[in-house]
C-alpha cells in the first residue's frame, strides 16, 4: 500500500468510508447528467472514459485534496501490485477548481475528478487525503473494472423448494472460456454476486463448481438451494427534487432562512402484505434539481426526515439504507411509543433517493418482506488469479434483471 498506515484498515479490507463529517454525496460514475448513481460502479478495462469521483465539502475552505488510487485483491484488500504495474499516468493527483453552489441555503464546494485509466482489471479503492497526509483521510470509494476473458451466463428463475419458493430467487451460473484460456481447475476462479449493488455477496455459499472441458463450460450446480438470494421488496422512494412544491411521496415542506425540511408520507410494514408492482431504481440515487435541471449546482442540501408508523418495538435497532449511505447502519431511527411512529431525519442533496427500513435481521422479513417477484438487479462478477500473476483479474463480468 506504499507506505499508507490507516487506523481503520486494521483488517486490512478498505471499505467505502466517509471519514470528516463535512464531507457529503461522493461517487464515482460516469459523468452524465441525471445519472444512476450505485455503491458499487464496474466499468470495462477498454472503455474508461469520463468516469469521475465525485463530492462535496461543506466546510467551504478550498482544502489541498488529492486522489489516489489504489489496486486490490479479491477479498478488498490491498494487491502487492506496484503504481506504474496498474496505473497508465501518476497516482498522487491534486483536485483543484471546486465550484461553489449556487443560491442554496446550504452552501457547499463540489469537487470533481476525472480517475486515471488503469492498466490491469480487478478492484480498486479511489481514496481522498488531504495536506499531503496519506494518513489524513477523507474519504475511501469502491470500484471494479472488468476484462474481457470468459462469457458469464447467468439465469434467474423460481427456487425449486416450496418452502421458499415464494420468497426467495434462484441464480444459475455458467462460465463459458474461449479456446486457449488456461483452466487448470475450476477452483481458479472466484464468484461475486451482487444484488442491487450492495457490498456484500449475495452467495451465502457458493456452490461447487463442475467443469466440461469439451464444452469449455464450468458450472455451479445447486443441491440443496445453494444459489438462493432472498428477493427483498421493491425501494421506497422520496422525490427530493423541488423546495417548492411536493413531488412523489413527499407530505410536507417547511422553509426557513437556513434550511428546507421536507417530510416523506407516512410509511407502514409492508412484510404482510402481497407483492405490489412499483417502479423503482433498485437502491440507487439520482441527484438533481426540478427547477434547475441542467446544472447540479442549484442542488440544495435539505433536511429530510422518514416516518415509520409501527404499533410495536423491534427487537433491534432499525435503520434506514440505500445507495446513498452505502447500506450501512449509521442512519437510525428513533421510536415514539406514544405516536407509534418511527422518525429519522438525514441532510440529502437534492434528488431522488431509493432506501428501505432495516433491522440487523437479515432475512429483512419485519418491514418490508420478501417476495419472489421482486425486480432485481444482480452484478456477477468472475475473479482469477492467472498464472504467474500476482493479482486476482476480473475476467467474468454480467448484470442481470429478475423478472416479474
Amino acid at each position: 500500500m506504499s507506505g499508507i498506515c490507516l487506523a481503520f484498515y486494521a483488517q486490512g479490507q478498505i471499505n467505502n468510508r466517509d471519514v470528516k463529517p463535512s464531507i457529503k454525496t461522493a461517487f464515482i460514475a460516469i459523468q452524465s447528467p441525471q445519472q444512476s448513481i450505485v455503491t458499487h460502479p464496474v466499468f470495462s478495462l477498454t472503455n474508461q472514459e469520463r468516469i469521475a469521483l465525485q463530492f462535496d465539502d461543506l466546510n467551504l475552505r478550498a482544502s489541498n485534496y488529492i486522489l489516489r488510487v489504489i489496486h486490490c485483491q479479491f477479498d478488498w484488500t490491498p494487491s502487492p501490485l506496484s503504481e506504474i504495474e496498474y496505473l497508465q499516468d501518476f497516482n498522487d493527483i491534486p483536485i483543484r477548481n471546486p465550484y461553489a453552489s449556487a443560491g442554496t441555503k446550504v452552501p457547499y464546494l463540489h469537487y470533481q475528478i476525472p480517475l486515471p485509466r488503469v492498466r490491469k482489471s480487478g478492484n480498486y479503492i479511489a481514496m481522498v487525503y488531504a495536506n499531503r497526509n496519506k494518513r489524513d483521510t477523507v474519504l475511501t470509494r469502491r470500484f471494479s473494472v472488468y476484462e474481457a476473458g470468459i462469457t458469464v451466463a447467468a439465469a434467474i428463475s423460481f427456487p425449486r423448494g416450496n418452502t421458499i419458493r415464494n420468497s426467495h430467487q434462484a441464480l444459475d451460473i455458467q462460465l463459458v472460456y474461449p479456446a486457449g484460456f488456461m483452466v487448470e481447475s475450476a477452483d481458479q476462479f472466484k464468484i461475486w454476486v451482487q444484488k442491487n449493488a450492495e457490498p456484500n455477496n449475495a452467495y451465502p455459499i457458493m456452490p461447487n463448481p463442475m467443469i466440461n472441458g469439451a464444452d469449455r463450460r464450468i458450472t455451479y450446480p445447486a443441491y440443496v438451494q445453494e444459489n438462493t438470494i432472498v428477493g427483498g421488496d421493491e425501494y421506497r422512494m422520496i422525490d427530493l427534487r423541488s423546495n417548492q412544491q411536493k413531488l412523489s411521496f413527499v407530505d410536507h415542506i417547511q422553509q426557513s432562512e437556513q434550511m428546507t425540511e421536507i417530510s416523506t408520507q407516512l410509511e407502514t410494514p409492508q412484510a404482510n402484505f402481497p407483492y405490489i408492482q412499483r417502479n423503482d431504481l433498485n437502491g440507487a440515487f439520482i441527484i438533481g434539481n426540478y427547477e434547475n435541471p441542467s446544472n447540479d449546482a442549484f442542488a440544495d442540501y435539505v433536511a429530510c426526515t422518514f416516518y415509520l408508523k409501527s404499533r410495536n418495538i423491534a427487537p433491534n435497532d432499525v435503520f434506514i439504507k440505500g445507495g446513498f449511505n452505502q447500506y450501512i447502519e449509521k442512519d437510525s431511527l428513533v421510536y415514539d411509543p406514544v405516536k407509534q411512529v418511527y422518525t429519522s431525519t438525514i441532510l440529502l442533496k437534492q434528488g431522488i433517493y431509493n432506501y428501505r427500513f432495516d433491522t440487523k435481521n437479515p432475512s429483512n422479513n419485519i418491514f418490508e418482506g420478501n417476495h419472489a417477484q421482486t425486480e432485481n438487479q444482480y452484478t456477477v462478477l468472475v475473479y482469477m488469479r492467472k498464472p504467474g500473476t500476482r493479482y486476482d483479474a476480473i475476467v467474468g463480468y454480467q448484470k442481470i434483471s429478475s423478472i416479474r
